[in-house]
């Protein structure tokens, strides 16, 4: 049925003079994932498919009529099936590292100049996965500084809400969430970082609709490693929890998904000539078109 209904797209979308990529802007995908969804490598979803109907000017139904699919659906429940993904956001979705880095630096140097900028971004890389009041608390401790955390937090956060255009996903993150999407997954966002700056940042990048829930641990008051927000996630989601699995970039994540005793996998983008999740979708697609499971 796929393969049918990307030929149809195909076909209205040359009849109405519409490019691949004026049709990936309206979708807020790729032309890569367009040319995807006409090949009937990737399943579009019925919303995906909405906004198509509505960019070309047809009705949806359209895409339906005449379809000759005599094969049944089934739904696999086995538990080795991952339908549920959940993502740290710094350093496993976005690019965050070195804008983290020099935010904190940029925050302590304009009241300490005598500070060493870089000596302080390499202290932050040290340390990475910590909240961020945590990542001061440490760095001042380093450099055996004392100061009011408050004041320092709400610079960095003004520092960070002015650049949220610096915080870019790694390569294939779309690619990645739209294909597990259009698969029936449900997808998280479940981190330290503040939901007010998680959220701008998600949505610059246009990821944010993806998502069935985004969590901050800070805000909730239970940081990470404390399991208790992935253990909310899989509560409220009526899934098994080996049904999950988390993706994050640090010790701190790895520790966080064995409290809540689900599946994690924890990797570094910047060791991965920060494509790992480009890699992870032409895997993804190998698999679909020689038909493995």
């Amino acid at each position: 049925m796929e393969n049918q209904i990307g030929k149809k797209i195909k076909e209205q979308r040359t009849k109405a003079n519409v490019t691949q990529k004026e049709l990936a802007k309206h979708l807020g995908c790729t032309e890569i994932m367009v040319s995807r969804y006409e090949l009937g490598v990737s399943q579009i979803s019925i919303p995906q498919l909405i906004k198509v109907a509505h960019t070309l000017k047809i009705p949806v139904t359209s895409f339906f009529e005449n379809l000759n699919d005599s094969t049944p659906s089934t739904t696999n429940k086995d538990s080795h099936f991952k339908n549920a993904f959940v993502f740290d956001l710094d350093d496993t979705l976005t690019d965050a590292r070195q804008f983290c880095g020099e935010t904190i630096a940029r925050v302590l140097t304009s009241i300490y100049p005598q500070l060493n900028f870089n000596l302080i971004c390499q202290l932050h890389d040290n340390i990475k996965g910590l909240a961020i009041p945590d990542l001061y608390l440490n760095i001042l401790k380093e450099l055996d500084i004392k100061h009011d955390l408050d004041s320092l937090l709400k610079l960095d956060l003004e520092i960070q809400q002015q650049n949220i255009h610096r915080l870019q996903l790694f390569d294939g993150v779309v690619e990645i969430l739209e294909f597990l999407k259009t698969n029936g997954k449900k997808l998280y966002v479940c981190t330290n970082r503040l939901k007010s700056l998680m959220v701008p940042v998600l949505q610059y990048n246009n990821i944010y609709g993806y998502f069935d829930d985004v969590i901050s641990c800070l805000d909730a008051g239970y940081k990470k490693p404390n399991p208790f927000c992935l253990n909310e996630i899989v509560d409220k989601s009526g899934l098994e929890k080996s049904e999950f699995i988390y993706f994050g970039d640090s010790e701190v994540d790895s520790q966080f998904a064995q409290n809540a005793n689900i599946d994690f996998l924890v990797f570094d983008q910047y060791l991965n000539n920060k494509n790992l999740f480009k890699k992870l979708v032409n895997m993804f697609l190998e698999r679909q078109i020689n038909g493995d499971k």
